[in-house]
């Protein structure tokens, strides 16, 4: 859990690394890795029925958006559900 946040807030960082220097590829790392780090967790963090479900479910949710914007920002499209 505390990984994956630690790597979320990492986010506004990195756009703004991409923006003044145009790398993109530095998105691409990032989203790499936090694709890894939101895998551990849930493979890891039980998230319906834990104590901490709401806290869970927040950093689920953050994970999401934040995939879904650096994904649209490199342009690739997502899709809503798998």
């Amino acid at each position: 859990e505390v990984a994956l946040s630690l790597l979320l807030l990492r986010f506004a960082d990195i756009i703004a690394f991409i923006s003044s220097n145009l790398e993109p590829h530095h998105l691409c790392e990032y989203l790499y890795q936090l694709a890894e780090k939101f895998n551990a967790f849930f493979r890891d963090c039980r998230v319906k029925g834990a104590s901490e479900q709401n806290g869970r479910l927040c950093l689920v949710e953050a994970a999401r958006q934040v995939l879904e914007k650096g994904l649209c920002i490199l342009g690739i499209p997502t899709i809503e559900r798998m």
